[in-house]
């Protein structure tokens, strides 16, 4: 009797890592890039807002354009809103100015000027006492004199930012121009930089950006304005001091969406509170309710679809592109999101299925979790029964010795109507 010759050991498996060169190169071209966008931060700025400012005065050079050539539009259409912001520098320059200087005189210079006032103000609201001590008054005045030390190490720095601020917008108004005056080269450029397969998306991609980024860069402006106006009318009737200036700050929050608006209501507030702290309630009253009305009626009527981006998905960009790149990243963030939104509309969700609101609507009331547990308990039953005569079936063959014990153990679960196997023997 011979045996048979031995089975050849089975090869192991392998783990194959495919792309793993692609992934790799892609995750070190996105650190790259931000690197290099984190090191061209501010002329990136200047390029992204040359590009907001043209496609936002598009209509208006579009407009001038019927009556003279291209580049004459563009030039007058520049020199129009120039003079606008020039005319209304004017207006608003000399009051400023000088509650500029009424401002910076009631800043207290030195730590023992703050714990003075800060002293005084308590002996005035002895309410307070009990929650701001003498002692902690004295380190607050000890810390404000290290960040004192700072701040005047930091103003050589910071007029070199000034001078670099008054040159990049003269940059920017100069590409703003360049780009009202001639856009065809280069949006002929940006399409033809694409595969000849894909060009027809990617006209539809520039086609929805530059649309979005026009129609928010124009609800920006318009925003800001009203915002500036209300609020700089809201304060003055209050009775706040340095009214102009500080509704001249919340339009500049206008700038950063959502969070903006909120990082400049604390400055009016708490220089009110130092003041008088019931008109410092009035203040903020006023500023939450602007605010609401603003989220609630003013953006909706005056952006209406200029982005469709979700207040989350700004907020979180916000977060994401400020940590990047800073305060120009935060500025930043709709264009960045608009763009990224068109690329990935008009490039990945050209086949995709619309998911109609019912489905997410079910979801959010929690009417899929209920269908969903009711499947699961109806499951569970069904295998349940199905365990039950399975059971009584084998505890059947057991007592009439005809249980065989190698078919169950292989298949545990077999069919119910199926017929035991005779033993074998």
């Amino acid at each position: 009797m011979t045996l048979p010759p031995p089975e050849p050991p089975s090869p192991r498996e392998r783990v194959t890592v495919l792309n793993l060169l692609p992934v790799a190169l892609t995750v070190i071209a996105v650190l790259l890039l931000l690197s290099f966008f984190g090191q061209v931060a501010p002329s990136l700025l200047a390029i992204t807002l040359a590009v907001i400012l043209a496609t936002a005065l598009n209509p208006l050079a579009r407009s001038f354009e019927k009556r003279m050539p291209r580049a004459a539009a563009a030039g007058l259409t520049v020199l129009l809103v120039l003079a606008a912001l020039i005319g209304l520098g004017f207006l608003a320059f000399p009051p400023i100015v000088s509650q500029v200087a009424a401002l910076s005189d009631n800043i207290p210079t030195n730590s023992t000027q703050l714990l003075g006032l800060a002293r005084k103000w308590l002996s005035t609201h002895p309410q307070f006492t009990a929650v701001i001590t003498d002692d902690m008054l004295t380190r607050m005045a000890g810390q404000l004199n290290t960040l004192t030390g700072k701040l005047t190490g930091m103003l050589p720095s910071l007029a070199v930012l000034i001078v670099g601020g008054i040159a990049t917008a003269l940059v920017t108004l100069v590409m703003v121009v360049f780009a009202l005056g001639n856009p065809v080269p280069l949006v002929n450029g940006v399409l033809g930089a694409v595969p000849p397969r894909h060009r027809v998306r990617a006209t539809h991609a520039l086609a929805q950006i530059l649309k979005q980024l026009g129609a928010w860069g124009r609800a920006t402006m318009l925003i800001m304005l009203v915002t500036g106006t209300i609020t700089s009318l809201g304060f003055w009737a209050l009775g706040v001091n340095n009214w102009l200036v500080f509704g001249i700050l919340a339009a500049l929050g206008e700038l950063i969406p959502t969070l903006g608006p909120i990082a400049a209501t604390i400055p009016p507030v708490l220089f009110t509170l130092a003041d008088d702290p019931q008109k410092a309630l009035f203040v903020l009253i006023f500023v939450v309710a602007f605010q609401q009305f603003e989220s609630d009626v003013l953006a909706p009527f005056l952006i209406g679809g200029a982005g469709e981006l979700h207040p989350l998905s700004t907020t979180i960009g916000i977060l994401l592109f400020g940590g990047v790149f800073g305060l120009t990243g935060a500025f930043l963030t709709v264009p960045f999101l608009i763009v990224i939104k068109a690329l990935y509309q008009h490039f990945y969700l050209t086949e995709a299925p619309d998911i109609p609101d019912a489905v997410a609507m079910a979801l959010i009331s929690g009417k899929v979790e209920e269908q969903l547990d009711r499947e699961k308990e109806a499951q569970a039953q069904a295998e349940k029964e199905l365990q039950e005569v399975r059971d009584a079936e084998l505890t059947r063959q057991a007592e009439q010795g005809q249980l065989n014990l190698e078919a169950v153990l292989e298949d545990p679960a077999p069919e119910t109507n199926s017929q035991p196997k005779p033993p074998q023997g």
